[in-house]
């Protein structure tokens, strides 16, 4: 995947990323090591584009790497709350997924 850092084109492998996140209609990737780089187009437009065994739209604002979920558990007794690994504790992302998305994501949680 080719992503950026500044005015510079980085290519980082796709298992290298933790998730994507899109902030004021750009999107971010986060790699193992904590580095936010910027992707090319939108949410929407790079799903089809991974693997949908290895990554999941959790929800309108991210797309998680199963290599790095370290844990989820229930939140607000119908929803999930997902904990990603290798994210520096300075970035806090609290990455819900909504009652609606709850079933896929543990139908695709267990069958990895």
């Amino acid at each position: 995947m080719v992503v950026k850092k500044g005015t510079e084109n980085i290519s980082i492998p796709l298992e290298n990323i933790v998730f994507f996140y899109t902030e004021n209609k750009i999107v971010f990737a986060i790699d193992h090591t904590g580095k936010k780089y910027v992707a090319n187009g939108s949410l929407a437009t790079l799903q089809p584009e991974l693997d949908s065994n290895i990554f999941f739209r959790a929800n309108r604002q991210y797309i998680v790497n199963i290599s790095y979920v370290k844990s989820f558990r229930t939140y607000e007794k119908v929803k999930l709350r997902v904990e990603m690994n290798a994210v520096h504790q300075g970035d806090q992302h609290f990455i819900i997924i909504s009652q609606e998305t709850a079933p896929a994501f543990r139908k695709w949680i267990y069958a990895a």
